[in-house]
């Protein structure tokens, strides 16, 4: 999208007079000395008119953007976020620019230029066993509770809401098979965690970003100093194997390790807005939403978890962001193990 964009911005220019686009506009300088370029608020007599009609008529449509972006993927974008889209467009033409947020605001959510937007307006930072003390009260409090729930169906149903580039996913996957070892519910064979007769682990991870989701699918991830392995413990490495042929898009010098195919066939991705009120998959036993509830408002916090709770089975459990409140605790029991919170889905109905 912002490549789409700024070569708009050059075709735009080259299709108006030099007037149009001699003088930059002063929301879009990143030099903070100069008077000249000092931010809306405060300015001084060196701004012209026509430069402070320009920046306010800037502001209003990239505020009427981000309302956009709020509205549709539940995302309050911040200041760096302004900022960044004032740098991109403060060279277009106002009346190309406004034409162009006009269009967006007739598109559905599903649109391309707004999937396009979100991709570079979302941060898909994550990597494996990110919050060890998470992991450990996973294996040894939550697991436990969800095994001993579904003996009798012999089936873990798993939803990581916004599983980005999959790490969450198949961490989730590793520590139920893990688990289903440790209460002899899964074997080791082969090298590989086998479930015992009847039993399943189905993992299901949705995002917003469909670059996220083929990152996540491919199940490739390269071994660089702050990425996907930065906090790997050793017993999570039975995970992996080698990547004998680099992906196309593979760094010089980078070694690249893909989940094997034991935790894979367990997993499935799908793309998924949170702010849809009907979930994707119902009857859950274990729910993560983490790391993007922090990124809405509180009404929409609150129907998410709404949304949440309605894909859950009785008894499953919703793990969210150690600083995100429950706001609808009516659906659910609340339980601090060592790792932070986790709910209980009880028997109320939605």
């Amino acid at each position: 999208m912002l490549t789409q964009m700024r070569t708009a911005v050059d075709s735009a220019r080259a299709a108006t007079t030099a007037a149009a686009t001699a003088a930059p506009s002063m929301m879009g300088s990143s030099k903070p000395s100069a008077p000249s370029e000092a931010p809306m608020t405060g300015m001084t007599a060196f701004h012209k008119p026509a430069e402070s009609s320009h920046s306010r008529a800037l502001l209003q449509l990239i505020n009427e953007l981000m309302a956009g972006v709020e509205t549709r993927f539940g995302i309050k974008p911040g200041t760096l976020v302004e900022r960044k889209l004032v740098r991109i467009f403060k060279d277009m033409p106002m009346d190309t620019l406004r034409d162009w947020v006009e269009s967006m605001n007739a598109c559905s959510p599903d649109h391309s230029e707004w999937q396009s937007l979100v991709e570079n307006l979302t941060v898909h930072e994550t990597y494996f066993c990110r919050d060890p003390d998470l992991m450990n009260m996973l294996g040894d409090e939550i697991m436990p509770h969800l095994l001993n729930l579904r003996k009798a169906q012999k089936q873990l149903q798993i939803w990581s809401a916004a599983s980005s580039t999959g790490e969450e996913v198949y961490d989730l996957t590793f520590s139920a098979l893990r688990a289903m070892q440790k209460a002899g519910y899964a074997r080791l064979f082969e090298g590989k965690l086998v479930p015992e007769a009847g039993w399943g682990v189905f993992s299901f991870g949705t995002d917003i970003s469909n670059q996220a989701l083929r990152t996540a699918k491919a199940a490739i991830y390269g071994d660089l100093g702050m990425g996907s392995f930065r906090n790997l413990p050793d017993d999570w490495k039975t995970m992996f194997e080698d990547v004998k042929i680099a992906p196309a898009n593979a760094m010089p010098g980078v070694n690249y390790f893909k989940i094997r195919e034991w935790v894979r066939q367990c997993t499935r991705f799908e793309r998924f807005n949170l702010m849809n009120n009907r979930p994707p998959v119902m009857g859950m036993d274990l729910v993560f939403c983490r790391n993007v509830l922090i990124y809405f408002e509180d009404p929409v916090k609150k129907a998410v978890q709404t949304m949440l709770a309605r894909a859950m089975a009785p008894g499953g459990v919703l793990v969210l962001g150690a600083s995100v409140q429950m706001l609808v605790p009516a659906y659910f029991e609340s339980r601090l193990g060592k790792g932070g919170p986790w709910y209980v889905r009880n028997d109320t109905r939605i």
